[in-house]
């Protein structure tokens, strides 16, 4: 997935979330980097963090979980790779030094549709893997229609091509348009499905 086109250019945007509540995600542009004890203080002694960049629509996360200086750690090095990023490559390349990184985006396990920052109030489908979603994608579509997520037209949506090792992360892309109504779209999902592969 680092070489899909969505993550070539440089990431634009990098925010954080504590125990998965994006809607209060705390969002800082790339060229301007959180000093040290604004990282600390939101973390406040959090055991879990979760950090994304932006890349446009399309964006790259991971969740961390471990002693609460571990977690500062992680979060300062997800800060220092998106600041010190001059393209997507330098991003990826930076990311995949940190210790609990290392050969991150080897394996797509699952993929999950959702509203963008309203993962949690909105509603989100597990999918399971891109290779069974495909193998009949209709009954999907026929299946995610049908849903709260699919019927809120006022969020943005993505498809996270999730991997589990060596820690959850994921590679998001838009799966709606990108001014309201935000609708599913069938071929921006199938497409996004198809790059997993």
């Amino acid at each position: 997935m680092i070489s899909h086109p969505a993550f070539k250019a440089l990431p634009s945007l990098g925010q954080f979330a504590k125990n998965g509540m994006w809607e209060k995600a705390w969002e800082f542009p790339q060229h301007t980097r959180p000093i040290q004890a604004q990282v600390s203080d939101y973390l406040a002694g959090a055991t879990e963090i979760a950090f994304e960049a932006f890349f446009g629509d399309a964006f790259f996360g991971a969740r961390f979980y471990g002693e609460t200086q571990d977690v500062v750690q992680f979060a300062s090095s997800c800060v220092d790779a998106l600041c010190a990023a001059t393209d997507g490559a330098s991003f990826f390349s930076q990311i995949s030094r940190i210790k609990y990184l290392s050969g991150f985006g080897q394996e797509i396990s699952f993929a999950e549709v959702g509203a963008v920052n309203s993962w949690q109030s909105v509603g989100s489908q597990n999918i399971g893997s891109p290779r069974e979603a495909l193998r009949d994608f209709n009954a999907l579509w026929s299946t995610l229609t049908s849903t709260a997520l699919a019927r809120n037209t006022s969020h943005a949506k993505a498809v996270e091509l999730a991997g589990l090792s060596p820690i959850h992360h994921w590679f998001a892309l838009p799966i709606s348009a990108t001014e309201p109504p935000f609708a599913l779209n069938r071929n921006l999902l199938f497409n996004a499905l198809q790059s997993a592969q």
